[in-house]
């Protein structure tokens, strides 16, 4: 995984500017909406009104200047207005989908890919529960910021543990705890690189108490 700040774009029309960002907030948003991803896509493909103006009001990191935004480009005709703001609604669509680790590409697995509903709420519990990111924060970062960030903590905890970190040296791909493995790992339900009945005690002894979503943004 190759990580980068968040993707954000910024549109403009008569004056007006919004910033759409591609963070976990918006992609529940989007996936939550009839359809999810796929139908989305596909509508603004089809230069769908109805759609680009939902995704620019999901990913703009200023709702108010998303409103006043759409109130200036109404008055363009649509031939004018559409084909940039359509543009900057697939970008963030692609910004926003999990792109495979390069390591995990290339290894063969029987583990059923996660539903994107699911992968989105882990990722909140990750943040909120593991890293003890404040819920804002949490659905303002990137996918990939939590991934990264997450991987990293779980890295941490491993080399901190006795037995676990072992020689960095002969430390194989198998072994490096990217998101994708991580991911790998649960779908298993465990990992024979290291102890993890150890692990699990010590994760219980450090781990601050897990934070749960409101119950008005369950996934």
């Amino acid at each position: 995984m190759s990580l980068q700040p968040a993707f954000e774009i910024v549109l403009e029309a008569h004056g007006q500017t919004v910033t759409l960002r591609a963070s976990l907030r918006a992609a529940v948003t989007l996936d939550a909406m009839p359809g999810g991803f796929p139908q989305v896509h596909n509508q603004i493909s089809r230069l769908s009104y109805t759609a680009i103006r939902a995704v620019i009001l999901a990913t703009a990191t200023d709702r108010q200047a998303a409103h006043r935004f759409l109130a200036a480009s109404a008055d363009m005709p649509l031939r004018e207005s559409l084909p940039d703001a359509q543009a900057a609604c697939l970008a963030v669509l692609a910004s926003i989908l999990p792109q495979p680790d390069e390591a995990a590409q290339s290894r063969a697995t029987t583990a059923e890919a996660m539903p994107l509903r699911a992968y989105f709420q882990t990722l909140y519990e990750y943040a909120t529960g593991w890293l003890g990111w404040t819920p804002a924060e949490a659905w303002a970062a990137s996918t990939t910021e939590i991934e990264a960030a997450f991987a990293a903590h779980v890295d941490r905890l491993v080399k901190m543990t006795p037995g676990m970190s072992g020689d960095q040296s002969t430390r194989s791909a198998s072994t490096t705890y990217t998101a994708e493995r991580l991911r790998e790992i649960d779908d298993l339900g465990h990992d024979p690189a290291f102890d993890r009945a150890a692990f699990a005690k010590f994760k219980a002894r450090h781990r601050r108490h897990d934070l749960h979503p409101d119950p008005s943004m369950v996934i």
